[in-house]
């Protein structure tokens, strides 16, 4: 009994004015406690977002190319041994892109309109080359150096290929060497196509003909 005395002493117990105010007091403390975590939740919580979006449209551009002209102006009793036969070709770049262009050739045997054929093949005694000559004469060919030489397909000075072979430049993907280019500064140019005979030509190759044929390949210079 004694020992309870002196606690209530020391250690008095709380009235009933303090257990309310405690329970106040800790009550308070939990709605701060609680507000507080509210509140950090609405702050992190509080993603703020955007969009916006951009369209456009793409355009590729255009490799075009153009070939007039290449029309042999013969005498009207037709080709003798050793003469010449010119052609102007107007090249022109058509597209929205640069480009680079070969040319090739080849020749195929024909039939003469009139007449007996002759037995010999004329392609044999032909020979090709194409000029950047808008002249196209034979004096200016004469003086001028040629793109291509089909003296440089085939053996001997006088034979045409019979399949289109490169004459000028290479149809391969990629710049290559003799290959010519038309850009939008210089669009278009005028090549010279001139084809000799053999002036040792025999009698076998009187009423002869052959088809000349000219393809020109090209592709873009851009990223190529």
């Amino acid at each position: 009994m004694m020992d309870e005395l002196l606690e209530e002493m020391i250690d008095p117990a709380p009235s009933r004015q303090d257990v309310a105010r405690r329970r106040r007091v800790w009550a308070t403390g939990s709605i701060l406690v609680l507000a507080a975590v509210g509140v950090t939740s609405l702050t992190t919580s509080a993603l703020f977002t955007d969009q916006d979006t951009l369209s456009d449209s793409l355009t590729t551009g255009t490799v075009v190319l153009t070939a007039e002209g290449a029309q042999f102006t013969l005498p009207a009793e037709g080709l003798a041994p050793g003469d010449v036969a010119l052609a102007p070709l107007t090249v022109r770049n058509e597209g929205s892109l640069a480009l680079r262009y070969a040319v090739s050739t080849s020749a195929a045997t024909a039939t003469p309109a009139t007449g007996t054929p002759g037995t010999g093949d004329l392609r044999t005694q032909l020979r090709v080359r194409v000029y950047a000559d808008a002249t196209c004469t034979q004096a200016s060919t004469d003086a001028g150096t040629a793109l291509g030489d089909t003296r440089t397909l085939l053996p001997g000075d006088f034979g045409l290929p019979g399949d289109l072979t490169p004459i000028v430049g290479d149809p391969a993907t990629g710049a290559q060497p003799g290959d010519r280019g038309l850009d939008a500064v210089v669009r278009s140019e005028v090549l010279c196509l001139r084809v000799d005979m053999s002036r040792d030509a025999d009698d076998t190759f009187q009423n002869t003909a052959a088809e000349l044929t000219f393809r020109l390949d090209s592709e873009q210079t851009v990223n190529n």
